[in-house]
């Protein structure tokens, strides 16, 4: 059996509009990476666009894993006008 670790989302600019909330709190079987995280919100092609991920307040890469009780930022990129 697959262990669970439950961890925070946070979601910001469009991506706070686009779920409805700024905050989300999630199961993840243990070893699940950034990308699978994106996969299952579907928001993987925001991160080939140019969405920063943050693991407990540091930037990340896509292919961290996510340990239990992490919390998770997705910031998109910033657009002028």
């Amino acid at each position: 059996m697959e262990k669970v670790v439950k961890i925070t989302v946070l979601f910001f600019g469009q991506l706070s509009e686009q779920f409805g909330t700024k905050t989300l709190e999630l199961p993840l079987f243990s070893g699940d990476t950034i990308s699978d995280l994106a996969s299952r919100l579907q928001i993987s092609e925001m991160l080939e666009r140019g969405t920063k991920v943050a693991l407990n307040g540091d930037f990340c890469m896509p292919d961290v894993e996510i340990p239990d009780a992490a919390e998770v930022a997705f910031l998109p990129p910033v657009s002028g006008g």
